[in-house]
């Protein structure tokens, strides 16, 4: 067996398999060191009593001695409170569309856009997408065991999506006010009854594939087995009215009813009339050495919707996407932010910041500092899952921006519901809980800051009006000509 020495001296091939297994001696002598230290000591007691993150998290004080003089604040005029009830990719296109709304009719105060009617559409298009996606794969003689199909049979049904996921489900279905359905969003249940039937499904159509061999017969079978998924998702969710009346009191305390609408007449006439989603960019930054500045990318099997928009964005830097940011915050509208919530290190300080934990105080060496942005995407220590809505931009002295703000609650969200920061970090164990409680949480989550410097290594997508980004740029992102990356890129996460 090779030695640690051997490899060391090179006395060894490049074809010699290299087995190190732990040995008792190491152990003995990496204990007798541990113990010796004090301080060592000292974070053993305080992180093995609280959560170790926590325990480097710097306090509000410290992080505020650094920073120097008074911000200048653009504030994006925004009315009402935030989206909840839903996924955040949809809570954040929602908050965006009630914001354009109230520059043409002054809302309630209290007014919220169903998040929960166009996460019933996404469901069942979803279904009916995953089922004519596998019988495309089939048609490409793709490999039950190769990587698109162990991709689409692991995100059969996801709850996630994307800035194109949202304007395929607006454009459609339309929306409608919160109060007109208020959806039980028995969410993770549902899900594993339908994960369940999908993989059934897609194990009959590859069968049915397998005996006669041309998919002939695969639209006959799927058409059948979507009644039975609509079902499920009628059952667990509540189906959304055909037609509905909206009453409410508007800003001026008087009574209005509106009678016999539906949500796509809602959308034409309320939306549609003030804010084209047509008109906004996608633009990304993926700093990796295979990624383009100025090229369209589009990730394949990103889509919710059979005819709808793929996932594509405009790869740019990072100094072009902030200088648009700040512009178009600027200019009073807000921005639509994919950024990456979950990898990083977050407590309960504001604002998100790089320097807001002191890892080497506890551990004696820094954490999620050494790897650079591409490095992060490369190994998978980094990607795009939260969606937010950027209305503020802090200007310092020399007119540098050096902090962003978000509107309200839908910061993130998760499942069913939108969560703060504190909950998408803890993630893993809000899976486990009903609705019900994330519904109550929601109510408790905030606006959130980040600093400049975050901005730019945890920011991978934004998406704005198309007024505010320069011309070359935008003539860049109308080029139909695009690069098709494979559904598993990073840069193609869905937002959470």
């Amino acid at each position: 067996m090779a030695t640690t020495g051997d490899i060391l001296n090179g006395k060894i091939g490049h074809d010699t398999k290299m087995n190190f297994p732990l040995t008792k001696s190491q152990w003995s002598a990496w204990y007798t060191a541990f113990y010796e230290s004090p301080q060592n000591r000292l974070a053993q007691n305080v992180c093995t009593a609280r959560d170790p993150i926590n325990a480097c998290l710097r306090s509000l004080a410290d992080l505020s001695s650094e920073v120097s003089g008074e911000k200048t604040w653009h504030d994006v005029d925004t009315q009402g409170k935030a989206t909840t009830g839903g996924p955040g990719w949809i809570c954040t296109g929602l908050d965006l569309l009630r914001q354009e709304m109230d520059r043409k009719m002054p809302l309630p105060v209290d007014f919220e856009l169903s998040a929960g009617h166009l996460f019933f559409w996404h469901k069942l298009e979803r279904c009916n997408y995953f089922l004519w996606t596998v019988a495309d794969l089939l048609r490409q003689c793709q490999p039950l065991d190769g990587r698109c199909f162990r991709h689409l049979m692991k995100n059969a049904i996801p709850d996630g999506g994307n800035w194109q996921m949202f304007v395929n489900l607006v454009k459609k279905y339309g929306v409608m006010p919160k109060k007109c359905y208020l959806s039980t969003q028995r969410i993770r249940k549902m899900n594993k009854i339908l994960r369940s039937k999908l993989h059934e499904y897609a194990s009959m159509l590859h069968a049915q594939f397998t005996f006669n061999g041309n998919g002939n017969r695969l639209p006959e079978l799927i058409q059948d087995m979507i009644p039975h998924l609509f079902n499920v998702v009628s059952i667990c969710l509540g189906e959304p009215p055909e037609v509905f009346n909206w009453t409410f009191y508007d800003h001026k305390k008087r009574y209005q009813s509106l009678n016999n609408l539906t949500s796509v007449h809602f959308y034409e006439v309320l939306v549609a009339s003030t804010v084209d989603v047509d008109a906004f960019v996608c633009l990304g930054h993926d700093p990796r050495m295979s990624s383009s500045s100025q090229n369209n990318y589009q990730i394949s099997h990103s889509s919710n919707m059979i005819g709808g928009e793929p996932h594509r964005y405009n790869n740019q830097s990072m100094d072009v996407i902030m200088q648009i940011i700040v512009d178009s915050l600027a200019g009073g509208k807000p921005v639509w932010l994919g950024c990456d919530l979950r990898s990083q290190f977050a407590g309960k300080s504001e604002p998100l910041s790089l320097k807001s934990h002191k890892f080497d105080l506890v551990f004696g060496f820094e954490v999620g500092m050494s790897l650079t942005k591409a490095e992060r995407l490369v190994y998978k220590d980094s990607r795009r899952d939260a969606a937010l809505l950027l209305t503020s931009v802090g200007m310092d002295s020399l007119k540098q921006h050096v902090q962003f703000r978000t509107f309200g609650a839908s910061v993130i969200g998760s499942r069913s519901s939108t969560l703060s920061i504190n909950e998408a970090v803890e993630g893993d164990n809000k899976k486990k809980k009903d609705n019900e409680e994330l519904k109550k949480k929601s109510a408790k989550s905030k606006a959130v800051s980040m600093d400049a410097d975050w901005m730019r290594e945890y920011a991978f997508e934004i998406v704005v009006h198309e007024k505010f980004v320069p011309p070359g740029v935008l003539h860049a992102s109308r080029i139909q000509h695009f690069k098709e990356l494979p559904a598993w890129e990073p840069m193609g996460a869905l937002l959470k």
